[in-house]
């Protein structure tokens, strides 16, 4: 199969958790005081990693049948920058612009600082993009980059090639912290981040799912993985307070758990075992922008909340705020994506037909 529908629901889930996250910051920082949001929903970081997880199966998914081309390589590459940059750059001067007008408006973790040059193009720096979110991304094209050079030799060698990506990486990280050890450039840091593992994880389980041994996985085994990653894995991920470690023991194991539900979700619907939910689907499609957007409008409303002067010991304004923040996430989501996103994908697409199929 290629074409997945739970990935979309994956997707569609994994940005309310993102929102979610931060919107736990915007709480705490314009309710007064009082917080309705409780702390388990810091899980709502991870799902970056489920993102990075989806994206290395989706990779494997797409370009199967395609190795050993040259013409493949250009489209591939066409097919994920033009994915990535055009929507990015409308946020990035839609941010911008909010930058130039209220500079304290923008990267108050940084000082309010920002290199532009790089946050444009996506460039491996020490400081974060314009766009904060942006910095996924740049770990994103990273990815793309290798998997292009993949591409151009024969796909039976797919499988050992991610093994010793896989392998370079762990070596590397058992013997330097890419996080944080300062004498080490960005690109360097980028090119051995832990959180590439997670992208060999997808892209491993992809391989898996399309061999004949899986399909010895029943729909029960599926299920039961399903559950010990609800029940079990992400509410020790949550007592052992993994999300805050940095390195390989944060990827290893969200990693392992979401690559453990893709390779569920996969079975069951290849079995026809679900109903993927609608809005998950939609959600999911949608994704990008909101991933792109959601910070400018929680920051936007959370500000218009604080001017509303919030009613201290009192939770009623915190359960509307937060209703009225998520809906407007989600609201400008699907605006975003039908008059800005999809147009661009819309042109992008024509011109992949044009130049590279159409040859």
């Amino acid at each position: 199969m290629n074409k997945w529908l739970f990935i979309q629901a994956l997707r569609g889930i994994a940005i309310l958790a993102v929102v979610v996250f931060h919107l736990m910051s915007i709480e705490r920082k314009y309710s007064g005081g009082d917080l309705l949001l409780p702390d388990f929903l810091l899980l709502g970081q991870s799902g970056v990693d489920l993102f990075f997880v989806i994206s290395g199966f989706v990779m494997v998914t797409v370009t199967r049948g395609h190795f050993a081309r040259n013409r493949e390589v250009r489209r591939f590459l066409w097919s994920r920058l033009s994915r990535i940059y055009p929507t990015y750059w409308f946020y990035f001067f839609l941010t911008a612009a909010v930058f130039l007008i209220r500079p304290n408006w923008v990267n108050l973790s940084q000082g309010h600082q920002a290199e532009l040059f790089s946050s444009f193009f996506l460039l491996p720096n020490r400081q974060l993009p314009l766009v904060m979110v942006a910095w996924s991304l740049i770990h994103e094209l990273w990815f793309y980059a290798v998997f292009a050079v993949l591409l151009k030799f024969n796909e039976k060698r797919l499988l050992l090639s991610l093994l010793v990506w896989g392998m370079i990486v762990v070596i590397a990280n058992a013997f330097a912290t890419f996080t944080t050890t300062a004498t080490l450039s960005a690109g360097v840091r980028i090119a051995l981040h832990p959180y590439t593992f997670e992208f060999i994880i997808g892209a491993l389980v992809a391989i898996f799912v399309s061999s004949e041994c899986s399909r010895k996985i029943s729909s029960r085994m599926s299920f039961m993985g399903v559950i010990v990653l609800l029940l079990v894995g992400l509410p020790l991920v949550y007592v052992f307070d993994i999300l805050n470690d940095a390195g390989m023991l944060r990827v290893s194991i969200i990693g392992t758990l979401y690559g453990l539900l893709v390779l569920s979700l996969a079975t069951l619907e290849r079995e026809k075992k679900f109903i993927v939910p609608r809005f998950l689907q939609s959600v999911g499609d949608m994704s990008y922008t909101v991933y792109l957007s959601h910070v400018l409008i929680l920051s936007a409303l959370g500000r218009l909340w604080a001017m509303a002067n919030p009613a201290r010991n009192s939770l009623v304004d915190n359960m509307i705020a937060c209703l009225v923040m998520v809906a407007s996430v989600v609201s400008y989501g699907w605006i975003g994506y039908r008059l800005v996103e999809q147009p661009i994908l819309r042109v992008t697409h024509r011109l992949r037909t044009r130049w590279f199929e159409n040859c």
